[in-house]
């Protein structure tokens, strides 16, 4: 799968328009790798990929590179929409550091900001779907020393 120049930047402006961030140089802009669902799943959760089997794109702070699951069509609003998502990651990383994404509630708070603009940009585009309704069902543990920096989504940090 090859994304065009011209559809990561346009892909860009719409997460920089749908989230609010301020927007970076697409020069700037961390590579994207396809990979297999198995291998996505296994990065997302490397303690239990099987329970991250519907993943379709992640953003890793640490290698700085998206990965999108290689049976995505990025021609498509809906697919491309997880693009989106992972370039609000990407647009968060740069204005607020690794640090916004290291504690629970942080991981929820980023999360809900990326399916924001995702849902705004898959209106845009006139798909009616919207992505992240389970992430209203997930709860941080109480604030009580390390068990307040636990993953909600069951990462490894």
């Amino acid at each position: 799968m090859t994304i065009s120049a011209e559809l990561m930047a346009r892909l860009l402006a719409a997460a920089v328009q749908f989230s609010g961030l301020p927007a970076i140089n697409v020069a700037d802009l961390p590579p994207v790798e396809t990979i297999s669902a198995a291998a996505l799943s296994a990065k997302m959760c490397p303690d239990r990929p099987g329970g991250c089997s519907s993943v379709a794109a992640l953003f890793d702070t640490e290698t700085y590179r998206i990965y999108l699951r290689d049976t995505l069509d990025m021609a498509t609003p809906m697919d491309n929409s997880f693009l989106v998502h992972e370039l609000t990651h990407v647009l968060q990383f740069k204005q607020f550091g690794d640090a916004y994404f290291s504690s629970c509630r942080k991981i929820i708070e980023s999360e809900r900001e990326a399916y924001r603009a995702q849902n705004n940009y898959l209106g845009s585009e006139g798909v009616d779907w919207r992505e992240g309704f389970l992430l209203r069902f997930m709860q941080c543990p109480p604030e009580d020393g390390a068990a307040a920096e636990a993953d909600p989504l069951g990462r490894d940090k």
